[in-house]
């Protein structure tokens, strides 16, 4: 009588509780993992720019000058924080840094200020210098913590 219920128990355990377990897809993880780096997208779009892969290639790697991840990392951090920067206008100038041979901090506050002007379109008030402000300090910080690990 007890197997009949330890059995039972099991069953229905794994039955309640085999539907939260997430299920991951290792194939789409790898592949989205490659495509959504910022300096594949800036390279992609000088590719499509008509510039050579390697070429397009050096050119966003002489324009940024932290490494791919922490660019990565600066790149949410001002689209989390500054909501009128989507990660498409980031791309559309970081592209169009590479493409003039310009290096690019995100975390310089007059490159956020240039940034955050070139994607709104309109006179920067009080309240978002104050965000782009906390947007530099922040990945300031990012960069000192990079250095240190």
């Amino acid at each position: 009588m007890s197997n009949k219920i330890f059995i039972i128990t099991v069953f229905i355990g794994n039955i309640a509780f085999g539907g939260v377990l997430p299920k991951i897809d290792v194939q789409r993880v790898q592949n989205t993992q490659s495509t959504n780096k910022l300096t594949t997208k800036i390279s992609t779009q000088l590719f499509n720019r008509g510039l050579d892969k390697h070429i397009a290639k050096a050119k966003v790697k002489n324009s940024l000058l932290h490494n791919a991840e922490l660019n990565d990392v600066m790149a949410q951090n001002i689209i989390k924080t500054i909501k009128t920067v989507k990660e498409q206008n980031i791309v559309d100038f970081l592209t169009q840094s590479a493409l003039s041979g310009k290096k690019v901090d995100l975390s310089s506050y007059s490159t956020l200020v240039a940034l955050v002007q070139k994607s709104s379109q309109q006179i920067l008030d009080k309240e978002a210098l104050l965000d782009i402000e906390k947007v530099s300090f922040e990945n300031e910080k990012l960069k000192a913590i990079k250095v240190i690990a």
